[in-house]
Formats: C-alpha cells, sequence, structure tokens
C-alpha cells in the first residue's frame, strides 16, 4: 500500500488496476498484459489529456475540479459512496497528518453504547477498532468484540463453521469495503492492518484488490447464541456526527424469529453474570491509543 504520491493518486492506481476491459466495455484485445485498464483508456472515458491523468496519478498534478472528479468517478465505475471517497480523498493533503483513528472518542458515544442495554452494542474507529462494547456486546461475541480487538482481523481470524461461510465472505468483503471507506488513507495503522492481512491471508488479498469503497449500514449477520445455536439477526450501523470514521452498530431481532428468543436469553445471561465496571466503554483517551493486534 505505498501511497508516498498522495491518497488521491494512490486510489487512482489501485482503483485503475482493479478493473478490466470488459467492464468499462472495452473489447480485449489478443495478448494483452495490462494489469486492468491503461491510464490512456482511464483519460478517454473520463475526456481529459492522457498527460494530466498521468500527472494526477503520480501526485504533480493541481488540485482537479469537481467536474474532472466525477468524470474520474465514471470512468472507474464508482456508485455514490465511490465518487464521495474519491472528493473526499482529493482534499487531503498528500503530506497531512492523519485524522482518523486519531480523534478522541467523543465520551456521549461510549455512554450510550453503554446504554443499549437490552440489546448487543459496539462502536468502531475508522479503521475498524472496537473502541466501545457493552455487556450484551461482548458476551454475543468475545473473541471479536472487545477493546483494542479490530474487527476485520477477526474475521479473518475466526473462519466460521462451513454451513456459514457464505455469511462470513459477505461479512468479510462489507469490512473491507468499510476499512476503505471510513479509514484516512494516510493513517500508519490503515497500513499497519493492509500488510499484515495481506501478507497473512490471501483471500483478504483478494477482497482488497477489487477496490471496493461502502460505508457499513444494514446487514443481517449470522451468530452462534448457546443455546440457540446460529440464528440470523439485523443489524444497523450508524455513523458519528462530527467525527471522522467513527461508527455505532446495534443488534437486534426481526419480530417472529428464531433470533428474539436468542437475543432475549442472551441480555439476561450478561445482567445475571453482573460484570460490574468491566472495560465494556472505552475511556475516551483509548480511541488514540488502540492497542495493537500480535497477529499483525
Amino acid at each position: 500500500m505505498n501511497d508516498t504520491a498522495g491518497p488521491l493518486a494512490a486510489f487512482l492506481r489501485d482503483r485503475r488496476e482493479s478493473l478490466t476491459p470488459e467492464r468499462v466495455g472495452i473489447a480485449r484485445e489478443p495478448r494483452r498484459r495490462v494489469r486492468g485498464l491503461r491510464r490512456t483508456e482511464v483519460a478517454d472515458l473520463a475526456g481529459i489529456s492522457s498527460d494530466y491523468y498521468l500527472r494526477l496519478e503520480q501526485g504533480r498534478g493541481h488540485q482537479p475540479s469537481r467536474q474532472v472528479l466525477s468524470a474520474l468517478g465514471r470512468a472507474l465505475l464508482l456508485d455514490g459512496p465511490g465518487e464521495e471517497y474519491l472528493h473526499r480523498i482529493a482534499d487531503l493533503s498528500g503530506d497531512g497528518p492523519p485524522s482518523a483513528e486519531e480523534d478522541d472518542l467523543p465520551e456521549g458515544v461510549a455512554m450510550l453504547v453503554d446504554l443499549y442495554a437490552d440489546t448487543p452494542a459496539y462502536a468502531l474507529n475508522g479503521t475498524l477498532d472496537v473502541v466501545a462494547v457493552n455487556a450484551p456486546g461482548r458476551l454475543l461475541a468475545p473473541d471479536q468484540l472487545r477493546i483494542g480487538s479490530n474487527l476485520l482481523v477477526s474475521v479473518f481470524e475466526h473462519f466460521p463453521d462451513p454451513h456459514s461461510e457464505p455469511d462470513w465472505r459477505r461479512t468479510a468483503e462489507t469490512l473491507a469495503a468499510a476499512l476503505r471507506y471510513y479509514a484516512d488513507p494516510r493513517s500508519p495503522r490503515l497500513r499497519e492492518l493492509v500488510a499484515g492481512l495481506s501478507a497473512s491471508d490471501p483471500r483478504f488479498a483478494a477482497i482488497w484488490s477489487r477496490c471496493e469503497i461502502r460505508p457499513h449500514r444494514s446487514s443481517r449477520p449470522m451468530v452462534h447464541i448457546e443455546p440457540h445455536g446460529w440464528v440470523r439477526l439485523h443489524s444497523e450501523t450508524l455513523a458519528v456526527p462530527g467525527t471522522s470514521g467513527y461508527t455505532v452498530t446495534v443488534f437486534f431481532a426481526e419480530p417472529r424469529t428464531p433470533g428474539v428468543a436468542a437475543l432475549r436469553d442472551l441480555v439476561a445471561r450478561a445482567r445475571a453474570e453482573d460484570e460490574g465496571d468491566a472495560e465494556y466503554v472505552a475511556s475516551p483517551s483509548l480511541a488514540s491509543g488502540v492497542p495493537r493486534r500480535q497477529a499483525l
């Protein structure tokens, strides 16, 4: 993940290399060996000069206009969140300090997560490190939802029971796209995560190379809750206003599904355990000093 030329240059290169000629309507000529699209092909699709596009991808161009960025978004097949991301990183200075996981977690967010006493809830920073989790959330996934763990790393470390492999793959793809969307591309923590996972797991390397960008919103994960076994829940993820990349996720069960009884029993056990002041909620300062996972 070499972005010495700046976030915009690195993203343009990575996205260009993730596309195939067929996806953008270009006929593949025999013996083509170029990875992804050629720079000239992107420039033609965007309606800009090849020389100007080359300067952008090398980090030598002037700040592109919104019109040029939108044209590049269309050429690179970016959807709404992808184009939003493109405009956002174009505003970042290549030598400016990272911000996403450096912001302090607002105290009100930590309190809010803890007040969701009747359902699992947790908060993540921009690089998907867990910075707050309530008692039902910790009981739901004790190996994954704990302060300092990284949700994406946990997903790749805990491959599920084979019958839920499709759900695992959807979760892994969703979180990889969310990591790219929420994290500051200049973040050392982001580089650490991507380098570590790429080196240790070819499944991650393949998913990351697709260069997908999506915020994490609604999902319907399969979770294992004793004694109910695998049940499907619903989760909603909300961005925290005024922060860079922080989100809060809350679980619930849809009416008249097995998840209703499973969540009810989970919450009852969490209350019965009476774990008092255990570190289910991070202090505000922890957000800028999340412990690093040894696996990386």
